[in-house]
């Protein structure tokens, strides 16, 4: 099986490698304000699709990416060498499921950062396939990040993996809830972009990363949300980490960057 390698990460700040043995979405978000979905279009717009033209019988690049996409956002099985080979339709990667192994050093592995690894079309064998490589490949720390936090239920996570999901403000509290029902010593939030107030208690969640959003003339959160974040993460002694994205906004005297 092939595997390359995995991607060294500059951008993420808490994370130093990327695997993506899945991309694509069907959110509906991901055209606004959603990362995974900024950072394929910057690649695409710079690098274009590859995929393999039975009719050439070779590899071809493509620019204009989304032609590549079905209507209904088909589910793809790329061969070795295709990259977006449908556009962002989401596509499974089975030849890069080795990867982890290829990197002798832990490392702190941000797993489908261009895509939803747990999105409700995604098939439960991808997953669970991905999870074997995590427990194969168990001296990293694996770090999953969804927006469909329910579907942790139907798996069983190895410890070295943190669970995520995304809320950015009291109108996600149902998210933050079902992240406090999963059984699971290590859980996180990802409160980014931060859109207004968070006041729930964070109980059960071990660490918090707090952003603003990324883009031209993001809107500016408020430095009293972040505030009240950090005092309930401090009171359930949850570890903070501050993107540099929201230090352009907020100057708190102590900023907290901590890992887990």
């Amino acid at each position: 099986m092939s595997t390359g390698t995995m991607n060294k990460v500059t951008t993420i700040g808490w994370s130093n490698m990327s695997w993506n043995p899945i991309s694509g979405c069907r959110h509906a978000c991901r055209s606004t304000y959603c990362y995974n979905t900024m950072k394929s279009t910057a690649w695409l717009n710079r690098f274009g699709a590859r995929y393999w033209n039975d009719r050439q019988g070779k590899f071809v690049k493509v620019k204009q990416w989304r032609r590549r996409e079905t209507k209904n956002h088909n589910l793809y099985i790329a061969r070795p060498g295709e990259v977006y080979p449908r556009g962002y339709d989401p596509t499974f990667y089975e030849h890069r499921l080795d990867q982890p192994g290829t990197a002798t050093d832990p490392a702190r592995v941000f797993v489908v950062d261009v895509g939803d690894m747990l999105g409700q079309w995604v098939p439960a064998k991808w997953i669970k396939s991905i999870i074997e490589s995590m427990e194969k490949y168990s001296w990293h720390k694996y770090f999953i990040l969804t927006k469909n936090p329910s579907r942790y239920a139907a798996f069983q996570w190895p410890k070295n993996a943190w669970l995520g999901a995304t809320i950015t403000s009291d109108t996600d509290v149902a998210t933050l809830r079902i992240m406090q029902a999963v059984k699971h010593p290590h859980k996180f939030l990802s409160i980014e972009p931060l859109f207004g107030p968070v006041t729930s208690s964070l109980q059960g969640i071990q660490w918090v990363v707090i952003g603003a959003m990324t883009g031209r003339n993001p809107p500016i959160p408020n430095p009293a949300w972040v505030d009240v974040i950090v005092k309930e993460a401090r009171r359930v002694r949850a570890q903070i980490y501050m993107k540099d994205n929201l230090l352009k906004h907020y100057h708190p005297a102590t900023v907290y960057q901590q890992k887990p």
